[in-house]
């Protein structure tokens, strides 16, 4: 089967190879209807992306791609700390992108990173991404990548994360202990499999109390702390002020806690439990309740992991679900 080039998309529409390059990577400079008319075209060919400049040359960049969400959030400054102290120490540089938790933005840093020729790829999806269509690409073009934190379990790569089911469980069993049994939940999206993870530990713990969970007691958003603000807003419009609260994330704890102290809700009324902490947790009003994540740890795993595959001699590398256990700290 002839392999389908730039040039033979660009001859068909009467476009230049550039224009055709742009379009297939959805640049602003080409119009939406273009963009589409070309990929429609490429797909009919039979067009399928491949870094050819790669095979021009088997000298590494001994560069490596990092992806996250945000970089304001304590958790992914720490986990960086951990990816760039062992980049160093293995003779990489480092590639950040930060996707603002936006999906395109997010694919466009992909793309970039592509072409950049990075050797391999540490990604931790935003929290709106749902299409694994851009992983497909990479795997294609013969770059390793492996997810951290977030990511997808059946995209055919390796993801190393937290214990989030059954650091939750505990955590939250931790609450029931302490003598809580009204415990809502601001979770995280359901789409995204730590949100999904940490409820379902949550669940499970009230159910093993022999606890009710009612559907007033659970909203659902995202994993920031202006997420928490409203997520709680949202909890006192559906139900009365619950005796303990537990968060997905620190974030969301905060915005909470931040509700709370701008509507005149004295935050001792109210025990917070969240999915992560900082060192500053000890100076809030009331202190939280930390489910604590080897944060630095999470970071050396996925580099090592990816440098791992990236030097293995076989064709194809069996993804593994590597899983770091969490513990709670007490206030």
């Amino acid at each position: 089967m002839k392999n389908v080039r730039l040039e033979d998309i660009a001859n068909r529409l009467s476009l230049t190879k550039v224009s055709i390059s742009k379009a297939l990577r959805d640049h602003p400079d080409i119009s939406v209807e273009t963009r589409k008319k070309v990929k429609k075209m490429a797909k009919k060919m039979g067009y399928r992306p491949n870094l050819q400049a790669r095979s021009l040359t088997s000298k590494k960049t001994r560069t490596i791609g990092v992806i996250i969400p945000k970089i304001a959030h304590s958790f992914f400054s720490l986990v960086m700390e951990g990816i760039y102290k062992r980049a160093q120490e293995k003779g990489y540089k480092v590639i950040l992108g930060i996707s603002m938790e936006n999906e395109d933005l997010e694919r466009q840093h992909i793309e970039s990173m592509m072409e950049m020729r990075v050797d391999g790829l540490l990604v931790s999806i935003s929290e709106h991404t749902k299409n694994a269509e851009i992983f497909d690409q990479v795997k294609e073009m013969g770059i390793h990548l492996v997810f951290f934190d977030r990511g997808f379990m059946e995209a055919g790569y390796s993801y190393i994360k937290v214990a989030d089911r059954e650091g939750a469980k505990s955590g939250v069993r931790e609450m029931i202990d302490l003598g809580y049994r009204d415990i809502a939940h601001l979770s995280g999206f359901s789409s995204v499999l730590i949100g999904r993870d940490r409820k379902r530990g949550y669940e499970e713990a009230m159910k093993e109390a022999g606890l009710k969970i009612p559907e007033s007691s659970v909203v659902e958003g995202g994993f920031g702390e202006e997420d928490g603000y409203e997520g709680f807003k949202k909890l006192l419009e559906q139900r009365d002020l619950p005796e303990a609260l537990f968060a997905v994330t620190y974030p969301v704890g905060l915005g909470a806690l931040r509700y709370m102290i701008e509507n005149g809700i004295d935050p001792k009324e109210i025990k917070i439990l969240t999915f992560g902490g900082n060192e500053f947790i000890w100076s809030l009003v009331t202190p939280f309740i930390c489910i604590d994540q080897p944060t630095v740890e999470l970071g050396k795993r996925a580099i090592e992991q990816l440098l791992l595959e990236m030097e293995s001699e076989e064709d194809e590398v069996e993804p593994k679900l590597i899983e770091l256990p969490a513990s709670t700290i007490k206030s």
